[in-house]
């Protein structure tokens, strides 16, 4: 899915004059909006290389708010019912965490008034009165992996632990690693939080390998066992561990002969090895190169002894 298309996907869930001053706006500049972000009553922002800028009628962006579009309810309503496809309880639990996605693979988060089920007000049953809606355009950087790719699996598949701070591009390596090792080995891929394979419907909006099954949604521990055990993967893809289960999970399919190839928070890998579950499964073996993110998109291939 190529990202001018996760763009033209993303003018659905808008309307009227918001609708067409978006698609006023040049495409190269249009190319480097991430986020465009509608809130009640005020003014439609845009996210831009890390700028977050106002649009105009005429399709000018710009960090005045003097001239901009002021978003309404119904502007909020619409794309929110649209990203939703006019199902709120088709999609219960996506509302509940407060994201689903859409066509193209775009991420459409919402904000409004908790509803909560239980006496303690810890877990989120749903949510009313939308007051915001976030439309996270959809990119995949094919490529992102090549380097890690030709290193690490050159003559044999190989386990992998991705590394680095929240934001320095661990979702993207692993993604594009998936695609790379999935042309030629069976791939389980547990994507929990839909990040991975954007999956519409039964379809991913991403292409994350010809011989990849995809779990979408399910719980870390349940997707892993679930692959091991009916789906008989040569890998498991899986993004963010470091809870128990996790752990226990991946003990699993460590023990079954599947590789690993996930990613977790830290600056390095000795600081990754601070956390109880990286500690655990470096004691087995469970892993044959570390990749740490050094900024800017960039990363260090390490071979674990």
């Amino acid at each position: 899915m190529s990202d001018n298309c996760a763009i033209k996907y993303a003018f659905e869930l808008l309307r009227g004059e918001i609708r067409s001053a978006v698609s006023l706006i040049p495409g190269t500049e249009l190319e480097k909006i991430n986020e465009i972000r509608l809130r009640s009553g005020r003014y439609m922002s845009v996210s831009k290389c890390d700028e977050d800028l106002f649009l105009s009628r005429d399709g000018f962006l710009t960090h005045s708010c003097s001239n901009a579009l002021r978003c309404c309810q119904d502007d909020i309503d619409y794309a929110f019912k649209t990203a939703f496809s006019y199902s709120l309880h088709s999609y219960s639990k996506e509302l509940a965490m407060g994201f689903v996605t859409t066509r193209g693979g775009n991420r459409v988060g919402i904000c409004g008034t908790a509803v909560v089920h239980d006496t303690h007000g810890v877990e989120v049953e749903s949510v009313k009165y939308i007051s915001s809606v976030n439309i996270r355009i959809a990119r995949q950087v094919k490529g992102f992996a090549q380097r890690l790719y030709s290193e690490c699996f050159f003559d044999r598949l190989s386990s992998v632990l991705i590394i680095g701070p929240p934001a320095s591009g661990k979702t993207t390596l692993l993604r594009d690693l998936c695609r790379l090792v999935g042309v030629s080995a069976k791939v389980a891929l547990i994507d929990t939080q839909n990040e991975l394979s954007a999956t519409y419907r039964e379809s991913p909006q991403n292409d994350v390998g010809e011989l990849t099954d995809i779990f979408t949604g399910y719980p870390k521990r349940a997707g892993i066992e679930t692959a091991v055990r009916v789906m008989s993967p040569k890998a498991v893809v899986v993004d963010e561990i470091g809870t128990s289960d996790d752990l226990a999970a991946l003990e699993m399919a460590l023990h079954s002969g599947v590789k690993l190839i996930t990613a977790v928070h830290g600056n390095s890998l000795e600081d990754a090895m601070s956390k109880n579950c990286v500690k655990a499964l470096m004691s087995e073996h469970a892993f044959d190169y570390a990749a740490e993110l050094t900024g800017n998109y960039s990363y260090r291939v390490r071979k674990i002894a």
